[in-house]
């Protein structure tokens, strides 16, 4: 995976498939530190066997890298990738913080364009947008609400991916991504 975003991809991916039908992302970048966290209500993941890439669920392939990958991306630049089981109710939370100054620092990529693509590639699935800037969080896409509004005929479909785009580009400027 050459970025952030598609390690994020990835992350919703396994949720997916994890049988999530609710995934919130919350996001800051401040001084040179990108914070993600990433919380679903899949069946949950825990231990340390979560980050071997020989250990997986795939029915494809016998191999997952992706976990792995993330976790000496954030490390390579002393940041840090943890793993909680929620024991409150079902999920998953996964916390990586990477020095986006860090030499070794993997470039954000595209992240607007992930989020527009993980709306179309599963659109039943509540997904919110969190983003942080200032000590203040903000909610910035919420794609239930999205979803209501496209069959109420307030938005058009094929407008919608834009507007998502622009939407999570905006906000992501905010906190100099993208």
């Amino acid at each position: 995976m050459k970025d952030i975003a598609d390690h994020l991809f990835d992350i919703f991916e396994n949720s997916v498939n994890a049988g999530a039908s609710e995934v919130i992302v919350r996001i800051a970048n401040t001084e040179n530190h990108f914070f993600c966290s990433i919380t679903d209500n899949g069946t949950g993941i825990s231990g340390p066997e979560v980050l071997d890439p020989f250990v997986t669920s795939r029915k494809t392939r016998r191999v997952g890298l992706g976990l792995p990958l993330l976790k000496k991306a954030a490390e390579d630049t002393g940041g840090y990738l943890k793993i909680k089981k929620r024991e409150e109710m079902r999920g998953t939370t996964l916390q990586f913080e990477m020095d986006t100054s860090h030499i070794d620092a993997k470039p954000f990529g595209d992240l607007a364009q992930t989020f527009a693509d993980i709306f179309f590639a599963w659109p039943e699935m509540v997904f919110k947008l969190y983003i942080s800037t200032g000590g203040s969080e903000e909610l910035v896409l919420d794609f239930q609400r999205l979803r209501l509004e496209a069959e109420e005929g307030l938005v058009d479909l094929l407008k919608l991916r834009k507007h998502i785009y622009e939407v999570a580009r905006e906000e992501l400027k905010k906190i100099d991504i993208g």
